[in-house]
């Protein structure tokens, strides 16, 4: 069997030095106790040499992050640096050993000297070093230049990482949509264990997994790592008499394996789908299928998830990006959706003297409540040019009627004007009834709904009310999911009078509800703050 080590590790400096690089180097040379001492002492001299170039130069001496990776074939010992440092051009042609007497300057033709190959690339902005010594067992007396085929795979490799790292599954916890599939494979084909897999940097991790296998395991000890690098299906009825997989065999998890690469919306090979068991066996071509099946399912998944956070970016950069300029007056919300996107938000944006401010909550969760919520937006957004907001509303609410209608849906929304000169609020509560002024007195007073939700009844009239916030005086607008962070009844609006009462800033108060809402929520959770400065 041939004789193959690979390592791979994320450094960052600092603190990590050399001195990091040495030890990785002494646990690979543990493992290979037939490499040729010279060959050990030239490939450590040369990886040092441009691990220690990487964490001096690279970044200009800054801070520097980047990945090592080292593979000890049975003909070549191989090292490839990633980095993303500022330094982006490297003379390596004709370098020349300095001076004797010389302080620096040694560090790359030394490295050179020590290699058969020495190649640097810069793509997207990121440093690809490699470095490859032949062994000495395996080469001619008059060794040659051994060029690398390495980078290409690094920047595949880096293209594969960026793919996992952008769909934000790494690390969340399980899901139903998931571990349906895995049971249902256990089930189907009488196997231990069935698991989604994904690669990361030098870990296999499993978003979904059912069998006593680990859920995090290295990458070097892993199947499906192979069947992503390849992007090919794999089966092995017996692993322990093939010499390929005999090194990643357990008897008390897993023999046999099959297994089906999943890929990125741009088609990266980002892991797999598998089944897996401690006993050997013979796997059919109907099997195979069905397997494939299977893997289908959770692909769709998976561009399901991809959908569905960027709706979620989408979602979020609808609301409010800009601080209102109103002197005087502070404002901040926040939106937090139980799903990936949810039918609630919150908007501002100036009207005449003061600004325009709206809190609406579409009934229901998910993509179709954030339809409902972000055609709702547009509506009043487009009503701004009425004089008044019962104006604004009543032509939402014409606009908005058959949508409502036909989808079976009803929104409820405060809808306000605020003329910071005067700090005359006029609004319209349409059913929502979740709005409270804390005033500078130490005093409270809820704003009650005095009109039904969008898409109840065509026929109402829409209700105008007024409040003026005084100098210290903070209105509170805020979905029914922030209730929920409580105790979920109306009792809880006084922890928030009391929390509006504690601070000046709204940002506070906004980060105090961010805080608490960390972790599952059954509902949105939105809210809306408004502050007039004390001295305003």
């Amino acid at each position: 069997m041939p004789e193959v080590i690979a390592r791979s590790v994320r450094l960052s400096s600092p603190p990590d030095t050399v001195d990091t690089v040495q030890d990785l180097l002494a646990t690979i040379w543990a493992q290979t106790p037939g490499l040729d001492p010279a060959d050990r002492m030239g490939a450590e001299l040369a990886i040092v040499e441009l691990t220690a170039n990487v964490i001096e130069h690279a970044n200009e001496g800054g801070e520097i992050s980047f990945s090592l990776n080292i593979v000890v074939y049975d003909d070549r010992i191989e090292a490839t640096v990633t980095d993303g440092g500022s330094v982006d051009r490297v003379e390596l042609a004709d370098r020349e050993m300095p001076h004797t007497l010389a302080e620096r300057g040694r560090g790359l033709p030394l490295m050179e000297a020590l290699s058969d190959s020495v190649e640097h690339r810069r793509v997207e902005g990121v440093n690809h070093w490699t470095v490859v010594r032949a062994r000495r067992a395996a080469s001619a007396p008059a060794r040659k230049p051994m060029p690398s085929i390495s980078i290409a795979g690094v920047i595949d490799e880096m293209a594969r990482q960026r793919a996992l790292d952008d769909m934000g599954i790494l690390d969340t916890p399980p899901e139903e949509r998931f571990d349906r599939v895995t049971r249902l494979a256990v089930q189907l084909f009488g196997v231990q264990s069935a698991a989604v897999n994904f690669i990361d940097h030098d870990r296999q991790w499993s978003k979904s997994i059912v069998g006593p296998a680990s859920p995090e395991i290295s990458r070097s000890k892993s199947m499906c790592s192979l069947v992503a690098q390849s992007g090919e299906p794999l089966v092995v009825g017996d692993m322990t008499v093939d010499e390929r997989y005999a090194d990643k065999a357990d008897p008390d998890t897993i023999s046999f394996y099959a297994g089906f690469p999943l890929q990125a919306p741009g088609g990266e090979r980002i892991g797999a789908f598998c089944i897996y068991d401690p006993r050997p066996r013979h796997f059919s071509a109907r099997e195979t299928e069905m397997l494939r099946d299977l893997a289908v399912w959770v692909q769709q998944e998976l561009t399901v998830s991809q959908e569905l956070s960027r709706a979620s970016e989408v979602q979020q950069g609808l609301l409010p990006q800009k601080l209102l300029s109103m002197p005087g007056w502070s404002i901040a919300g926040v939106c937090i959706p139980a799903r990936a996107v949810g039918g609630d938000f919150y908007d501002w944006y100036p009207v005449g003297e003061g600004a325009a401010i709206t809190l609406a909550d579409a009934m229901g969760k998910g993509i179709g409540a954030a339809i409902i919520a972000a055609t709702v937006r547009a509506v009043l957004r487009s009503a701004s040019r009425f004089g008044d907001v019962a104006g604004a509303v009543d032509a939402a609410s014409a606009a908005l009627s058959i949508d409502l209608d036909s989808a079976g849906v009803f929104v409820t929304a405060f809808h306000g004007r605020l003329d910071m000169d005067s700090g005359v609020l006029s609004y319209v509560d349409a059913g929502h009834g979740l709005s409270v002024i804390a005033h500078a007195d130490g005093t409270s007073q809820r704003l009650r709904s005095a009109s039904p939700p969008l898409g109840v009844s065509v026929e109402t009239e829409w209700s105008q009310q007024q409040v003026t916030l005084e100098p210290g005086d903070t209105l509170v607008v805020m979905s029914d999911g922030v209730l929920d962070l409580y105790d979920g009844t109306l009792g809880s609006l006084d922890n928030l009078v009391a929390l509006a009462m504690l601070t000046k800033d709204p940002w506070e108060i906004i980060d105090a509800i961010r805080a608490r809402a960390r972790g599952a929520r059954a509902d949105d959770v939105t809210m809306l703050v408004v502050r007039r400065d004390d001295d305003a």
